[in-house]
């Protein structure tokens, strides 16, 4: 992890040029979700951090909370976790995704009580962007889980397909 928080801090600095100042290329994105029904409330919250260090290339860094109650069992569980990221925007509204995440992932288990295992996903795929309001976008993605596996029931993901949305928003 910190060879890589050096690599992207390296990058950062290279990026920057008297020509492109710092705050047109930082962006900040993410998503939030909120599903609550009558078995499960699941709460998430998922803010990143990018640097565009071409115009059409970025990375960056992310983390990741999720609160689950489910109302079987007397209490809820916790999610937390890293990523690191790299998008390539291939036109103006079509970009290809590439992340790698980290997520300490805590399940009921059948007594009622509850395990935390760590969970690597290697997620790619691409997706679509458009323009709202000013530096502000909204983006959808498909990405697959290359490090999926069908057998593991204790895994955060019910598939290896994860569909994401969210907003970036440029920082001025």
């Amino acid at each position: 992890m910190r060879s890589g928080l050096a690599s992207l801090l390296i990058l950062f600095a290279l990026g920057i040029s008297a020509q492109n100042k710092l705050s047109d290329r930082i962006y900040f994105g993410g998503g939030f979700g909120l599903s609550a029904g009558s078995d499960v409330t699941n709460i998430s919250l998922s803010p990143q951090i990018g640097y565009k260090i071409t115009e059409r290339y970025s990375a960056g860094v992310g983390i990741t909370y999720q609160y689950v109650k489910i109302r079987n069992f007397e209490s809820s569980i916790n999610n937390y976790g890293w990523s690191v990221f790299n998008r390539y925007n291939i036109t103006r509204q079509f970009f290809a995704y590439g992340e790698y995440e980290n997520l300490q992932f805590e399940f009921f288990t059948p007594d009622g009580s509850t395990s935390r295992r760590g969970f690597n996903s290697l997620l790619f795929g691409g997706g679509y962007s458009e323009s709202l309001a000013g530096r502000a976008t909204f983006s959808v993605a498909a990405l697959y889980n290359v490090l999926y596996d069908p057998a593991d029931r204790t895994q955060p993901y019910d598939s290896p397909w994860v569909v994401r949305a969210g907003v970036g928003i440029g920082i001025f």
